[in-house]
């Protein structure tokens, strides 16, 4: 039986190329906002086309990945930045009564930081299980390596070439998208799937 993944790709497509976008021009002041509700948009959609192709393949698992990733993300960023802003807050008055380091403030701060590493490990972790179990869905070669460039940019993070990676990473999850095709069919002996 043949299932329709041509709204998928499109979502999916679209998606990715808006949460890149979002992504570099984000940085820009006053612009920054803006691109940030326009990367959130994109997100949105890539989780409708993986909710769309885990309905359709009878798997949910890259949707629930994908899901988790945003989740983390989202809720790690407004810990963080919660923390953030009382600990630098609260410097400044310990300062006025004549304490020369506010310790508290100073902890704060750290575990504002802290709180956004761990999301963004969390929230990689599973976007790569999300790319891998839709490679494993479609058969799209591209969502692998999305997986695997992602885990590269990651690792290498620290250093400049770990960013260069990830935007390799962007790239591919966009062609995997546009390399979706618009249908696929399972076959009744092993259960795998065949593009039609």
């Amino acid at each position: 039986m043949a299932v329709s993944l041509k709204n998928e790709k499109n979502y999916g497509l679209i998606g990715s190329v808006l949460v890149l976008a979002g992504g570099f021009l984000g940085i820009i002041p006053y612009i920054g906002t803006f691109m940030g509700a326009i990367s959130l948009v994109g997100q949105v959609l890539i989780l409708l086309a993986l909710k769309g192709i885990g309905d359709k393949l009878g798997d949910d698992r890259p949707f629930r990945y994908y899901l988790y990733s945003v989740i983390a993300g989202i809720a790690g960023l407004i810990l963080a930045a919660v923390l953030v802003i009382i600990g630098a807050l609260s410097i400044p008055s310990f300062v006025e009564n004549g304490d020369s380091v506010s310790l508290v403030g100073i902890s704060l701060l750290g575990t504002g930081l802290l709180v956004l590493l761990a999301a963004a490990i969390v929230g990689i972790y599973f976007t790569i299980r999300a790319w891998r179990a839709t490679y494993e869905l479609t058969g799209v070669e591209e969502f692998d390596k999305t997986a695997t460039w992602l885990m590269w940019g990651a690792i290498l993070a620290i250093v400049v070439i770990g960013l260069v990676l990830l935007l390799v990473a962007a790239v591919y999850q966009i062609l995997a998208f546009a390399n979706l095709p618009e249908e696929l069919e399972r076959s009744n002996e092993s259960g795998t799937l065949v593009i039609s």
